[in-house]
């Protein structure tokens, strides 16, 4: 299910025919138009091909419009008609909504509003199509295309219902907008995105943290230069580039506020203008959006467009931050085990057993990016059998002195210990911290790891 976009012009005069296709094709250039001058043909067409709308005639030889109108919403519901015609009664008009027309035009009404009418049904259209193709995929529990999420490894729940929601909402001409804090995985689900609407076509991005208004047009539309000796340099845009496949917005909440108007534009419109040219080319591609800011507080500090936010927020997605998946954290530290191991040719070590429940109460800050750092520097710095912990647990102690609140000065208790039990206990607490690895023990001891060993063959 793509873009509802396709349309059949329906007229027994051949020279009127051609002169809709052009003026349609100029106004609603994101429409594929296809013409029928024998209204004979007409449902066969539709049984064939799958058209949003029929742009109708009502007297032609053989099928008459009205018998036609009936047909196409009688066995084709999901198909809207427009009537165009010669005939200017107002009982024939009325007739023709009451029996399921979208709209009704007399051949010398303006283009224009005919146009506008287009659109809106192809809308319309496209709308009712998504709501079913979202409520047929609800219905089911498992995923027709489980290969688009590859890249993306969890069994949480969460993670997979947001799955089963991106397979619905993927082929909606409707953009789609991801949240999440920064590392929660919102590129792979664009591209997992882009596999399910056109894997055959470009995935594009463009980040917009710190882009001007005037790069993000020159970017997305491209621009004509006309040279002196009469020649132009053309240079494409991401639109051109695009095509009909998806365009990436990567943090679209930093985005200046003339450029939200031109991005509404293009959303609303479907068309976009190359700087520097009067011709208007249709925008074919999927928009997906991510942001790691709440939109709604920088709407509500003037900072973004409230328009911008309905429209960009139609089917929206937001990622769970890391700690929130403890379910998936030993899974994610094998594979960057082997993904590390791979990438600086090193034996991969073992994952100790109850390395993920150490964790469970870390919050990762830095999501997937840090996990992935940690995982990195842990296999590093291992011996090739057994994971080294140290890096994980250096991170919980960061965390915990950075939340806590300092202590000026250390509380004995009423009877001094002795030195003997100070050392003791200052080597138990060190222990403890690190989960008993001793050399990130000695280190927090600031002594060597030899020497805290021979302290604790002695006790």
């Amino acid at each position: 299910m793509k873009l509802a976009r396709n349309i059949l012009l329906v007229d027994d005069e051949a020279s009127w025919l051609r002169t809709l296709a052009v003026t349609l094709n100029r106004l609603v250039p994101e429409a594929e138009i296809d013409t029928c001058v024998d209204s004979r043909q007409v449902i066969n067409r539709l049984q064939v091909g799958d058209y949003a709308l029929v742009l109708l005639d009502l007297t032609m030889p053989f099928d008459c419009g009205e018998t036609l109108l009936a047909m196409i919403r009688s066995e084709f519901p999901n198909t809207r008609v427009i009537i165009v015609t010669g005939v200017n009664e107002v009982d024939t008009a009325v007739r023709c909504i009451k029996n399921g027309a979208y709209d009704y035009f007399i051949k010398t009404d303006k283009v224009e509003e005919l146009a506008q009418s287009v659109r809106r049904a192809l809308e319309v259209v496209g709308l009712e199509r998504n709501y079913l193709h979202i409520k047929e995929r609800f219905l089911s529990r498992t995923l027709d295309n489980p290969q688009a999420f590859n890249n993306i490894l969890t069994c949480e729940p969460q993670m997979l219902d947001q799955f089963r929601y991106l397979e619905a909402v993927a082929f909606s001409p409707e953009p789609l907008l991801i949240f999440g804090q920064s590392g929660t995985g919102k590129c792979e689900f664009a591209r997992a995105c882009h596999s399910l609407y056109s894997p055959q076509a470009p995935f594009l991005t463009i980040n917009l943290a710190g882009i001007s208004s005037e790069v993000f047009a020159q970017k997305m539309c491209g621009h004509l230069h006309h040279n002196s000796d009469g020649q132009v340099d053309a240079v494409a845009g991401l639109l051109h580039q695009v095509g009909d496949g998806v365009l990436y917005l990567n943090e679209v909440g930093a985005l200046p506020l003339a450029a939200q108007i031109t991005l509404l534009d293009l959303l609303e419109t479907r068309q976009y203008y190359p700087l520097g040219s009067d011709s208007a080319y249709p925008v074919r591609c999927k928009f997906v959006a991510s942001t790691q800011d709440d939109l709604l507080k920088l709407h509500q500090a003037g900072q973004f467009r409230s328009d911008l936010l309905y429209r960009l927020r139609a089917h929206k997605i937001k990622l769970p931050p890391l700690a929130n998946r403890p379910l998936d954290i030993s899974m994610l530290i094998n594979h960057f085990i082997a993904q590390a191991a791979s990438e600086m040719a090193l034996p991969a070590p073992q994952q100790p057993a109850d390395l993920a429940t150490k964790l469970a109460s870390y919050n990762f800050p830095g999501n997937l990016h840090e996990l992935k750092g940690m995982v990195f520097d842990a296999v590093s710095r291992s011996d090739g059998v057994a994971l080294n912990i140290s890096p994980f647990m250096e991170a919980i102690n960061e965390h915990k002195s950075l939340t806590q609140a300092p202590l000026d000065t250390l509380v004995f208790p009423k009877v001094l210990p002795s030195l003997a039990q100070m050392n003791q206990a200052l080597i138990d607490e060190a222990m403890s911290r690190t989960a008993n690895n001793q050399t990130a023990a000695a280190q927090l001891l600031g002594i060597s790891q030899s020497a805290l060993s021979r302290r604790l063959k002695g006790h």
